[in-house]
């Protein structure tokens, strides 16, 4: 099924660029924000405290990111109870990149038709910039067709968290200045969040033009060893394609996935069940160039 969300109108009813500008600052403006405050980094100490405050932070939004938006609710890779799945989702949040059904919703068209003209954010079709971020000037951010999420959007309270998503953020940033002051807001949350957005978008950009395909998956998803430990494990991205719907993207022994990782944590702590793998001999990382197997499909992806 089509949605509005699959690929932009065409040119000649696009809206002006700065209209459409204007709309993505608005949808955007606390991660607009975030890295217009980097600025002051000439400004405020570098510290030993600033150091543990990147790591925090970057690890409850970077985390939030993989195993929460990506391999919780856009693959269902795990199960969890509703409680739990909240506080992934608000997780998630913090790191300022929309809300989880806008998120998702994004995530599965890539699956969907990545690297076609209806992906929303294929460097391969679109080159590098586009992939990478100009893909958000590309459509309307403000209005998102939900019909890819139903599944989440049964969930009221991921609805209102989706409309409120800079919440989240907003709190995390009040309690990092109020623990350490402008070292804590411009470090400990402002850097980290960019951080974490760079890296995330460049699985999109880099992850599909540079690495290693260990699998023929009919698309240009690659492994990209710098990205796979900047990312959490994200940036083993040919892995992931060729098993969407595993928890574990990291197959062979040296592709180490933090996320998968804190997910068999949650596991050994009762917090999460139902952990998908990959079969064992993809894990091994034994099959090279092998036919896209097709993926478990995921409710209200259509």
């Amino acid at each position: 099924m089509q949605t509005a969300l699959v690929a932009p109108p065409a040119t000649g009813t696009l809206r002006p660029f700065w209209y459409r500008a204007t709309r993505v600052a608005l949808a955007l403006c606390p991660l607009i924000a975030v890295h217009l405050a980097l600025f002051a980094i000439p400004f405020v100490e570098f510290t030993v405290w600033s150091v543990v405050a990147i790591f925090v932070v970057t690890r409850i939004t970077g985390l939030g990111i993989t195993a929460g938006f990506h391999r919780y609710f856009s693959h269902h890779s795990f199960k969890t109870s509703r409680w739990f799945q909240f506080l992934l989702a608000v997780a998630g949040c913090t790191a300022l990149q929309k809300g989880p059904l806008w998120w998702v919703a994004h995530h599965r068209l890539h699956h969907k038709h990545s690297d076609t003209p209806a992906d929303p954010h294929s460097p391969v079709v679109n080159g590098f910039f586009h992939g990478h971020v100009g893909w958000l000037f590309t459509r309307d951010l403000m209005k998102p067709d939900e019909r890819p999420v139903r599944d989440l959007a049964k969930y009221p309270e991921l609805v209102w968290l989706d409309r409120l998503w800079m919440i989240p953020g907003i709190l995390l940033a009040a309690a990092c200045f109020a623990v350490l002051g402008w070292n804590g807001l411009i470090y400990g949350f402002c850097l980290s969040v960019v951080l974490v957005f760079q890296v995330t978008f460049a699985v999109n950009s880099i992850g599909h033009l540079f690495g290693k395909q260990r699998f023929d998956t009919g698309e240009g998803s690659r492994n990209n060893l710098v990205l796979g430990y900047l990312a959490m494990g994200d940036g083993w991205h040919n892995n992931h394609h060729r098993a969407p719907y595993s928890a574990r993207h990291g197959f062979a022994w040296y592709e180490f996935d933090v996320c998968y990782r804190f997910i068999r944590l949650l596991a050994r702590l009762g917090l999460v069940w139902g952990v998908k793998e990959p079969p064992a001999e993809l894990r091994f990382g034994r099959v090279a160039h092998e036919p896209e197997a097709k993926a478990e499909p995921v409710a209200g992806s259509s």
